[in-house]
């Protein structure tokens, strides 16, 4: 496992270690400890890691170090291990770290510009009539969330399809989409986004739709998951509830600053809202039917 870390200790810090009773002088606090994903390991590729540095130490009144891991495996086996306390995760990520540890404290996610704070998996069954042989549908690949894992394990109609052999794998969302335009199969697995209480009018799957030129009366949505939140801000759960408190209200002001929430959730224009552990049981019931003979049984 790689990991390069990089540190930083306020100024005002190291004045009060050589203050404060019972802290020698040069003696540092135990560093708190971030971590992120690049490239290699390599703190350089990480756009701005000294100002996210300096608003974490800022925030939390103590030195901060940033550790650097190479992908989500790694990040994840860092937090359980208790290597790092804080990690910004994919929601499948988050998932698999929290069914392995229970160690988890999800604090916020990111909300889009639109107002989307996550989104749903859909399936787009093409319009026909009610006695039509039952359905043959794309699905995703392994990893895919909206268009593979949470459908075999929340769509009602699942077990019959694995039974009867009537689910065809692809490579993606583009490959599905595809198959459905040149009508190799009957409907696929895509996705929605979604605000906390309603879902948007367009976007997504159906924002792909238009762009293939199939018109909207051609198809028809047979059925929506829960709301899946984006990926959350997750630190230990045994972190002292000082410092869960100052990063819930460093994390609830972000949006305040541009550059700080630019570097911090990229794409997502819309801040961050709070989440818990409750959020993501949707995808944790997904990532538990992996075990299953319903996920083990569909197409590769």
């Amino acid at each position: 496992m790689v990991f390069h870390r990089v540190s930083i200790l306020p100024p005002f810090m190291a004045l009060l270690a050589g203050l404060l009773p019972g802290v020698a002088a040069g003696e540092e606090t135990r560093p708190f400890h971030i971590g992120m994903l690049a490239a290699g390991a390599d703190p350089a590729a990480i756009e701005g890691l000294g100002d996210i540095r300096a608003a974490f130490s800022t925030a939390l009144a103590m030195p901060v170090e940033v550790l650097v891991a190479r992908d989500y495996a790694a990040l994840m086996e860092a937090q359980i291990a208790g290597r790092i306390d804080y990690a910004i995760y994919t929601a499948a990520a988050y998932a698999a770290a929290q069914s392995r540890c229970e160690c988890l404290l999800p604090l916020a996610a990111p909300v889009d510009a639109d107002g989307a704070v996550g989104f749903r998996s859909v399936l787009i069954l093409r319009s026909g009539p009610d006695d039509a042989a039952p359905p043959v549908i794309a699905v995703g690949p392994a990893d895919s969330l909206a268009g593979r894992l949470v459908p075999l394990a929340a769509w009602p109609g699942a077990q019959d399809a694995v039974g009867s052999g009537r689910l065809v794998a692809t490579e993606g969302a583009s490959a599905a989409l595809a198959l459905f335009a040149e009508g190799e199969v009957d409907g696929f697995f895509g996705w929605l986004p979604a605000a906390a209480e309603e879902e948007l009018p367009m976007g997504g799957t159906l924002e792909r739709l238009e762009a293939a030129g199939i018109a909207g009366d051609t198809y028809e949505i047979a059925w929506r998951s829960d709301l899946l939140r984006y990926g959350p801000h997750a630190v230990r759960a045994d972190l002292p509830e000082d410092r869960v408190a100052a990063l819930s209200q460093f994390l609830a002001t972000l949006g305040g600053n541009p550059d700080l929430h630019y570097l911090l959730t990229r794409r997502y224009g819309g801040g961050l809202s709070p989440v818990t552990s409750q959020d993501y049981a949707p995808v944790m019931e997904a990532l538990s039917a992996i075990g299953r003979d319903i996920a083990s049984a569909a197409p590769d």
